[in-house]
């Protein structure tokens, strides 16, 4: 069995430097990972090589080898001043996640939310509960908002190696650099006037093109490298390094 996270932090996160990927690790452990996970699953699909590869990692419809992550999200809003400390009992689908995180949740005066770290909130998976702590000295106010991430990690029922765990990385590095193509602000025509004037565009879309494409040609390469070396193992059994 390999934990999703482990493909996640050792194999995918290594190959983008993403600062707000970086500072969501820092600050929403559970959210961090649910988003990482959401380009895993897209990146999947492009270790197609070997043929049987796919059912290797996520087995079939009636035999699947591949358990997902389970992610929630609980917004919770005092009714008055919270003066002592109290509990939350969340419901059924709120017991066993291993990681949790509790921010503040306020809006600027540009109706944008924001979300700020905070203390004294602790989290029980076997009740299902989230206590808060707060005194007379240090109330909750009533209005604040929660915003509560939570996370159970999920796995492959195979044990991946270190190669193919490795490939699963250049996957995810793929469908990140998509994204990062497509992003809606760097593509869309800007109003240019005399106090601005867009000279760049052309030349930044040719230049996430062509790095898209090494990227797959490299994809590609890895790929049928460790097909070949599996035909070369298969054949020819080793017996200790020469």
């Amino acid at each position: 069995m390999t934990p999703i996270l482990k493909v996640i932090t050792e194999y995918c996160d290594v190959y983008v430097d993403d600062i707000n990927l970086q500072a969501l690790a820092v600050e929403d452990k559970p959210l961090y990972a649910r988003r990482m996970w959401g380009y895993l699953r897209a990146a999947i699909p492009h270790f197609n090589l070997p043929a049987n590869m796919q059912i290797y990692l996520v087995g079939t419809e009636d035999a699947p080898k591949l358990t997902e992550p389970i992610f929630g999200n609980i917004t919770y809003t005092t009714k008055r001043d919270i003066t002592e400390t109290f509990t939350l009992e969340l419901d059924e689908n709120g017991k066993g996640y291993d990681l949790f995180c509790c921010r503040v949740r306020e809006v600027d005066d540009f109706d944008n939310v924001i979300l700020l770290p905070t203390s004294g909130i602790t989290y029980d998976k076997e009740a299902g509960t989230v206590t808060f702590t707060a005194t007379p000295e240090n109330p909750i106010p009533k209005g604040m908002t929660f915003d509560m991430d939570f996370y159970t990690d999920g796995s492959f029922v195979e044990t991946l190696t270190p190669e193919q765990m490795n490939i699963l990385g250049y996957c995810f590095q793929i469908v990140w650099q998509t994204r990062f193509n497509n992003d809606y602000l760097s593509n869309v025509s800007k109003v240019e006037d005399k106090s601005f004037s867009e000279q760049n565009r052309a030349n930044k879309e040719n230049a996430d093109t062509e790095r898209l494409e090494a990227m797959r040609t490299h994809l590609a390469e890895e790929m049928r490298r460790y097909e070949q070396n599996l035909y070369y193992r298969k054949t020819f059994p080793s017996r200790g390094l020469i």
